[in-house]
């Protein structure tokens, strides 16, 4: 959590230990620990403020975004009210964003953001299984018409293979 308030702080705990009653805090209330944190910590979600002094919550995003890139980051600001701010927030990487004033909702944006993280992370490691399983048929294949003495196009085949198994990355 990047918040700067202890009484924010506590109150962004209240909500998120009704959605996980097992969460663990590590809370940072500047750039300096935010940036130290981030470097020994591999959070599940990050909760952030939009405005720290000293600090832009921007910045904070940009960061997590280069350095973990899957790991869900959510505003709890009470400053994000302009909608061009909201816009681009979101068209930076955040994965929502919660005011202050709402902090009731809290429980269910962590859940929903959480879930929704679990169905990306599932389809990209389809994708990554499906991806593996493709160069192994490549390669397989590659080997049988290299290995075989039956083509009459032996040479053709081959240079054709050799050619798909670079544009797919398959060495």
């Amino acid at each position: 959590m990047l918040e700067d308030l202890k009484t924010d702080q506590e109150l962004i705990k209240r909500g998120v230990l009704k959605a996980a009653p097992e969460a663990v805090f590590i809370i940072a209330s500047n750039q300096e620990e935010f940036e130290d944190k981030i470097n020994w910590v591999g959070p599940d979600i990050i909760l952030a403020d939009y405005n720290v002094p000293g600090y832009n919550g921007l910045e904070a995003l940009l960061l997590v975004r280069e350095k973990m890139p899957h790991v869900p980051f959510v505003f709890v600001t009470g400053s994000l009210n302009d909608e061009e701010k909201v816009a681009e927030t979101i068209l930076n990487g955040a994965s929502g964003y919660i005011l202050k004033g709402n902090l009731s909702e809290l429980p269910d944006k962590i859940e929903h953001v959480l879930v929704r993280e679990e169905k990306r992370f599932k389809e990209r490691e389809a994708q990554v299984q499906k991806q593996r399983r493709k160069k192994l048929l490549l390669q397989k294949l590659n080997a049988l018409i290299e290995n075989s003495s039956e083509f009459s196009n032996k040479k053709d085949a081959v240079d054709i293979m050799q050619e798909v198994l670079q544009i797919t990355g398959v060495q």
